[in-house]
């Protein structure tokens, strides 16, 4: 049987590593503990050199898994976790653009675009970010329905109703089944979570669309 302890160890340095990457593509090389220069390096020689498979699909991937770990590690509220790089959208622009220079172009379109996005003056130039959030009431059912606010698209809408499921409950339970559901009233459409709250208790959360 595997070392928990061991097992847990291999988790976090994964987890680290794709930190790294979202703090350096976002900029923040304060967090990454690297320099400018190194971080960008990094970024190519050990983040984008060692992915498998598709590349941009794996970063998409890992993005998506890391924000649901962060989240479930409950070390901020919903709000403030999502101050994190990979949370960041214009940390993912960042990050999509320097990938598919990088796989087109090679370590040529990787400079050439790197000199782009971080541009002089690309700090100021940046939008601010409200985190989106999630209001309503328990969600145990239609009339008590929680509803995403902020998101600037489906896909986005759609993995924060995840990022709150893994910030209320961590790691104590299961998805079982997810679906679109019409509501009672005419017109009303709700995005369902069936899930399994460990160890045996089965529960249903709702939140309601805006369409």
């Amino acid at each position: 049987m595997a070392d928990p302890s061991a097992e847990q160890l291999l988790i976090d340095l994964v987890m680290n590593k794709h930190v790294t990457a979202w703090n350096i593509a976002d900029g923040e090389w304060g967090r990454s503990r690297l320099d400018e220069q190194r971080g960008r390096e990094w970024l190519r020689l050990k983040y984008f050199g060692n992915l498998h498979g598709d590349p941009l699909e794996a970063v998409k991937v890992a993005r998506g898994g890391l924000q649901q770990s962060l989240m479930a590690s409950r070390s901020g509220t919903f709000e403030e976790t999502q101050q994190q790089s990979p949370f960041s959208r214009a940390a993912q622009r960042n990050m999509d653009t320097l990938l598919h220079a990088w796989v087109n172009e090679g370590e040529t379109g990787f400079a050439r675009v790197r000199a782009e996005v971080f541009a002089p003056g690309w700090e100021t130039a940046r939008s601010a970010e409200d985190p989106i959030r999630v209001v309503g009431d328990t969600g145990d059912c239609e009339e008590r329905a929680l509803e995403v606010r902020g998101a600037p698209d489906s896909e986005t809408r759609v993995a924060a109703e995840w990022w709150y499921l893994y910030h209320t409950l961590g790691r104590s339970w299961k998805p079982e089944m997810h679906s679109t559901r019409s509501g009672k009233e005419e017109g009303v459409h709700f995005s369902v979570h069936d899930i399994l709250v460990l160890p045996d208790s089965h529960r249903s959360v709702f939140f309601r669309l805006p369409w």
